[in-house]
C-alpha cells in the first residue's frame, strides 16, 4: 500500500556545488578515449603523448564511444571528490564485482555481474542488454571481462598518474576561476535542486527519485558534455563549463518552430524560388498553382520563423529568403544534435 508525501513532510535535499580533481581526471581519460577537442585542445595532445597506447584507453575505444562515460558511475560508491589519491585508494580496494556493478551504473543485476565474472562466456546465452546486443559486442565484452582485474588496476593507476602530472595541476589552477564562475552563475538562479538539474541538462527527466543529495560539478575537460549520474538517493550533475550554460529545451523549442515552418512541400518550394530572386505573392501563387490567400498564409508562417523577409517596392510587397537565418538554423540544428 502506497502513500503520498505532503509537501511539509518531504525531506530537505542537501545541495553541494564544487569543482573536483577526480571528475577532471576522469574527464581527461574520456577526452583521450574519444579524441574530443571541442575545448580541450591545449592539454589533450600532451596527455596523449604522455600515455600513448595505454591499455585502458585502447580497451575503452573498442566499446561504444559513449561507454567511456560509465567511468563516472564510480562516483556513487566512492564519493571522495576532493582527492584523487583517496579516490584511487578506495577504488584499488573495491571488489571486482562491485566495481563492475557500479561501472555499469547498477543497470545490470548484481547476480548477473557475478555470473559474468565467474564465467564470461555466459554472456553468449544471456538476453540482449544495452551493452551487448550483437555477437560481436558479446565477444568484445567476454574478452574484456576475462581481463577486468588488470583493467581495473591499470585504470586506477592511470587516473593517479594523470593527477600527478604538472600539466594537470596547472590546468586546475588556470581553469579554477572559470569553474568557480560557473558555480556562482548556477547559485544565482535560485531554482529548486531538481529544476536546476534539469536546467543544466537542458531536458526534463523521465526518471527521478527523492534525492537526498545533489552535486553540481563543473568541469573544463568535459566541455561541452553534460551528464547526470544518479541512483535512488544521490544525483550528480556534471557539465562542461568552457562555454556558458543554456537550457537546451529553449533551443529545441526555437528549432522546432523553424522546422515546423519548413515542414510543408509548398513552403519548401517557395523558399527554393525565393532563394534565387525576390518575388511577389501573385507570382508565387502562379508558380505553385495555389491561391494568393494560401500563399499569404504560407508566407506569414515563414516570416514568423524568421526565414523570409518582406520589402515593399512601389505598391507591391516582395519577399526573399533570409539567407543568414537559414544558415543559422542549419548550424543550430547541427550543434544541437551533436551536443
Amino acid at each position: 500500500m502506497g502513500r503520498e508525501l505532503e509537501l511539509d513532510e518531504q525531506p530537505l535535499e542537501q545541495v553541494i556545488y564544487m569543482s573536483s580533481p577526480v571528475v577532471e581526471g576522469l574527464a581527461v581519460i574520456c577526452a583521450m578515449t574519444t579524441g574530443k577537442q571541442n575545448y580541450f585542445t591545449i592539454e589533450l595532445p600532451y596527455f596523449q603523448q604522455l600515455f600513448p597506447d595505454h591499455l585502458v584507453i585502447k580497451q575503452l575505444q573498442q566499446f561504444q564511444n559513449d561507454s567511456v562515460y560509465d567511468l563516472f558511475n564510480l562516483l556513487i560508491p566512492i564519493p571522495y571528490l576532493d582527492s584523487v589519491e583517496q579516490f584511487t585508494e578506495k577504488l584499488q580496494h573495491m571488489k571486482l564485482d562491485y566495481f563492475l556493478y557500479y561501472f555499469w551504473g547498477e543497470e545490470v543485476a548484481f547476480d548477473i555481474v557475478q555470473r559474468l565474472l565467474q564465467d564470461p562466456t555466459t554472456i553468449f546465452s544471456m538476453e540482449d542488454n544495452y551493452y551487448w546486443q550483437t555477437e560481436a559486442e558479446r565477444q568484445l565484452y567476454a574478452e574484456w571481462l576475462s581481463q577486468l582485474a588488470t583493467f581495473k588496476e591499470e585504470f586506477t593507476q592511470l587516473l593517479l598518474n594523470i593527477a600527478q602530472t604538472s600539466i594537470f595541476e596547472t590546468m586546475l589552477t588556470n581553469k579554477g576561476p572559470l569553474m568557480q564562475e560557473s558555480i556562482e552563475s548556477l547559485q544565482q538562479l535560485s531554482l529548486e535542486p531538481l529544476a536546476l538539474a534539469q536546467y543544466v541538462m537542458g531536458k526534463t527527466f523521465r526518471r527521478v527519485s527523492l534525492y537526498k543529495l545533489y552535486y553540481f560539478i563543473p568541469s573544463y575537460s568535459l566541455s561541452p558534455t553534460r551528464m547526470r549520474i544518479f541512483n535512488e538517493t544521490v544525483c550528480f550533475v556534471l557539465y562542461g563549463c568552457a562555454n556558458p550554460l543554456s537550457d537546451e529545451r529553449e533551443k529545441s523549442e526555437q528549432l522546432s518552430q523553424q522546422l515546423k515552418a519548413i515542414a510543408d512541400p509548398n513552403r519548401l518550394l517557395m523558399l527554393r524560388m525565393l532563394t534565387t530572386k525576390k518575388e511577389y505573392g501573385a507570382k508565387l501563387a502562379e508558380y505553385l498553382g495555389i491561391t494568393t490567400a494560401t500563399v499569404s498564409h504560407h508566407l506569414e508562417i515563414l516570416k514568423k520563423a524568421g526565414l523570409v523577409t518582406e520589402e515593399k517596392i512601389g505598391t507591391s510587397k516582395y519577399f526573399s529568403v533570409d539567407r543568414s537565418e537559414i544558415t543559422k538554423m542549419l548550424a543550430s540544428l547541427q550543434r544541437f544534435t551533436k551536443a
